[in-house]
């Protein structure tokens, strides 16, 4: 089972860059890194997967004038596009991939993954086979302790009034495993 995982972008992004780029959940960069897909430039087309992580992450019509133009996007323009997540000024990059790390840590790590699979899988399937798979993805969670968590989390919000659902993440490490 793989954790979630994030980029952090300070520099340069280009062409073979793209496939570790998609590989993680989150990408963060500084809003004056560097992406880019300079093949054109040179008579060849953009390959080693960047074309199609593009063509995945970016609108249609941004993805083919990004491979097409051969012009870098800043880190604003990358996240504008959808190529990451966030864009940050450099000096609080370190900080808001921290923030991040640290808020993904807190949740429960089963559900964590199940979520993380369930979203990328779903991207080719169609809505009816999406909901059957969340179904099936939902009762291997439960074999993976999804039961205790959603009891725990459940006696939080109803018993304790320590979990507010929306507003923050129960207290995953009272799950009793």
């Amino acid at each position: 089972m793989k954790k979630p995982t994030i980029a952090m972008i300070n520099g340069w992004c280009f062409g073979g860059g793209y496939g570790p780029l998609f590989a993680c959940d989150i990408a963060i960069a500084a809003e004056d890194a560097q992406f880019g897909l300079s093949e054109i430039n040179w008579g060849i087309l953009p390959g080693g997967g960047a074309s199609k992580v593009v063509a995945d992450l970016m609108p249609l019509r941004k993805a083919l004038y990004h491979a097409m133009m051969g012009e870098n996007l800043t880190g604003k323009q990358a996240e504008a596009q959808g190529l990451v997540t966030e864009a940050v000024p450099a000096d609080q990059l370190l900080a808001r991939v921290t923030t991040i790390a640290n808020a993904l840590k807190a949740k429960d790590g089963h559900a964590l993954r199940a979520t993380k699979w369930a979203v990328r899988r779903m991207t080719e399937m169609t809505y009816d086979n999406a909901e059957d798979y969340l179904i099936r993805a939902q009762e291997a969670l439960h074999n993976f302790g999804g039961v205790e968590a959603r009891k725990e989390a459940t006696r939080q919000f109803l018993d304790e009034k320590s979990f507010k659902p929306g507003l923050g993440t129960f207290d995953a490490s009272k799950v009793k495993r």
